[in-house]
């Protein structure tokens, strides 16, 4: 039987800044990656401070990296200025997929891509439907479709609430429901950012819950943090992998293996 491997690699809170937009071409070119993960705040509300770019140029920066397909999951950043990113990566004449309780299928990965909560989901969602606050709503039709590969690799801006990955309360603290969902469904790998903070002074980048689900901050900082997610599978029908390493630029290049 032959081995399937694939690589995504995760990213989240660039806020139109340049200096993080060379640094991920630059993770790109070195990683070549098969996915690339944008786990929202990609772009900024005004865009406006010094070293950062509009939302169009940023679109046009991200669609030009030499990566095969890249996923889009909002965050709180992400509201009308996503016309503005949307038009510009349809120039480029890609498609662009963005994820909005939704998943991604690529050979045997499914990846479930989170709605962000906060601001204003309209522009991003556009013409689906807004889903309701508990997941399990949305989350039980892919269940039945696609079985447990659904529990591989789940992308959320917010951090599901109660890891100490991110603060104790407030609004970067989490989403309870998010966590009632991890509890539930027990996906290997959930990635999210949001907190920028949190990880780099307590100088952690990833938490296993006692459910099993491995929990990784790739909120911002610079230089740029990311996380490659390497996965083999045995097949190439949808399924849980049989192997995962996670290689993270945070801080220092560390490394962690999932059964």
């Amino acid at each position: 039987m032959t081995e399937r491997k694939i690589k995504v690699l995760t990213v989240s809170d660039i806020h139109s800044v340049a200096t993080l937009l060379d640094d991920l071409q630059q993770a790109v070119e070195r990683h070549k990656p098969d996915i690339l993960a944008c786990v929202g705040d990609i772009i900024d509300f005004e865009a406006a401070g010094r070293g950062m770019l509009p939302p169009s140029e940023c679109g046009k920066r991200i669609a030009n990296m030499p990566v095969p397909q890249t996923l889009f999951v909002r965050g709180n950043h992400e509201h009308e200025n996503w016309h503005d990113f949307a038009a510009a990566w349809r120039d480029s004449r890609q498609k662009l997929a963005t994820l909005h309780g939704e998943v991604f299928v690529h050979g045997p990965l499914v990846i479930v891509g989170f709605p962000c909560l906060l601001g204003d989901e309209d522009a991003f969602r556009g013409d689906r439907p807004i889903l309701e606050i508990e997941p399990d709503t949305w989350l039980r039709p892919l269940l039945k479709r696609f079985g447990k590969a659904i529990r591989t690799l789940w992308l959320m801006h917010e951090p599901p609430l109660g890891t100490p990955l991110a603060p104790e309360a407030g609004v970067i603290a989490g989403n309870r429901e998010w966590m009632e969902a991890v509890e539930w469904l027990e996906p290997k790998l959930a990635v999210f950012g949001h907190d920028h903070n949190t990880s780099r002074r307590k100088k952690i980048w990833n938490h296993k819950l006692a459910c099993g689900t491995t929990c990784i901050n790739v909120g911002q900082d610079s230089p740029l943090r990311y996380c490659l997610i390497e996965m083999t599978f045995a097949s190439e029908k949808p399924s849980l992998p049989t192997a995962i390493n996670v290689i993270a630029n945070a801080g220092g290049r560390e490394s962690l293996s999932i059964a």
